[in-house]
């Protein structure tokens, strides 16, 4: 599958190696992290930071890419059944972890909604300048029940781990003001980092109290499916932190946060 244009145009011709270059951070080694799917005027540098807590020297065999779908309604989840083509070369999508998950499983169909959408794409081609892997697997989540979101995560739990690494694609804060989008952020990155599934539901639908705020986080549901995997303490850690208010192509007075957030075991 090709990139479609709008994804094209979220990476605006900028160079990811030297957004690599230019966000050093530590090696934290994560099972999993969190990155944004904004236009990398907007949020290159904090999905650049994100990758580089990952050990470029560590080979993967799968990297799991969840994100939830901006542009098709439905319900359940949609898995690939090709490779995508992006400008940095083709990535091969696991079959075998495809047949596997489609067994006694309902919510997970085969689907033409990644066509679309650019909330898996813009972040493939920092997994091909970062990250020694050999397979990809993209899930993109419809409608979220959370019923039916446990049930993803169930049957994704026993690939946590090991030589594999999930990322989900989310941004956080949608349209409030510069200062109240900073308040939110920072109040559900305060709730991410208890990993209580109960609260953090609660938290993402109490959005009401920040005027102009549409959602707290539009990858909720995918970062959800990660929680329920988590059967031991893990640690979260931060890694940067910025909203579209920050970056000289954005205004203040309605702006969309992005956080990278690394998860490693404890």
């Amino acid at each position: 599958m090709k990139f479609n244009q709008r994804s094209i145009n979220f990476i605006g011709g900028v160079n990811v190696g030297k957004l690599l270059e230019d966000n050093p951070q530590d090696i934290i080694n994560p099972i999993a992290i969190i990155s944004p799917h904004a236009g990398y005027v907007f949020s290159g540098d904090i999905a650049a930071s994100i990758f580089n807590t990952i050990d470029p020297e560590k080979e993967y065999e799968n990297v799991f890419i969840l994100s939830t779908s901006h542009t098709s309604r439905f319900f359940g989840a949609a898995i690939l059944d090709d490779n995508y083509q992006t400008p940095y070369g083709e990535m091969i999508v696991n079959q075998d972890i495809t047949k596997d998950l489609l067994i006694n499983n309902s919510f997970l169909v085969h689907s033409n909604y990644f066509s679309n959408d650019h909330t898996i794409e813009v972040i493939l081609p920092f997994i091909q300048n970062k990250i020694k892997y050999k397979y990809i697997f993209p899930i993109m989540i419809g409608e979220p029940r959370v019923y039916e979101i446990y049930e993803i995560s169930n049957k994704l739990k026993k690939y946590l781990g090991g030589n594999n690494l999930f990322i989900i694609s989310s941004d956080f804060s949608h349209y409030p003001s510069y200062d109240d989008a900073i308040e939110t952020d920072f109040e559900t990155l305060e709730v991410i980092k208890q990993s209580y599934e109960k609260y953090f539901v609660e938290t993402i639908f109490k959005f009401m109290n920040k005027d102009k705020l549409v959602t707290r986080m539009c990858g909720w549901s995918s970062y959800l499916t990660l929680l329920h995997m988590f059967d031991k303490e893990v640690d979260v850690k931060m890694v940067k932190y910025k909203n579209s208010g920050d970056s000289p192509h954005g205004g203040k007075d309605s702006v969309v946060g992005y956080f990278g957030i690394s998860f490693s075991l404890k």
